[in-house]
């Protein structure tokens, strides 16, 4: 207990958040327009295909496909919108910020304690 009492509460705040591994499951990946301010946050469950080189986003029901290089931290942002509306496309390119931090978290996140 006295250990408890001297522990910064900064570091209880840390311990305490991303202690259980469910925190690093709702870190979002954040990447941001080459052309604007805009930014995009992707979240685990958008996740459909990781590989050592690269890993792509769906949203909307696959209309909008994302995928991020993992070596530069490019993306590239597809966006389908189509009937009702006159079908066209929508292509975007910007940079993410640390995507394999990011996906090293949500890895961690889906692994027990005793096995990190």
């Amino acid at each position: 207990m006295k250990f408890l009492r001297f522990m910064p509460l900064s570091l209880l705040i840390f311990v305490a958040t991303f202690g259980s591994g469910t925190a690093y499951a709702k870190l979002p990946l954040k990447c941001q327009l080459n052309t604007t301010a805009d930014q995009f946050w992707f979240y685990q469950e958008q996740l459909v295909f990781k590989s050592s080189q690269f890993v792509i986003f769906q949203n909307f029901k696959g209309r909008v496909v994302t995928q991020v290089d993992l070596k530069t931290g490019k993306f590239s942002r597809t966006t389908y919108i189509g009937e009702p509306f006159i079908p066209k496309y929508q292509m975007l390119f910007g940079t993410c910020e640390e995507p394999n931090h990011v996906l090293k978290m949500w890895h961690m996140s889906s692994v027990e304690m005793d096995q990190r």
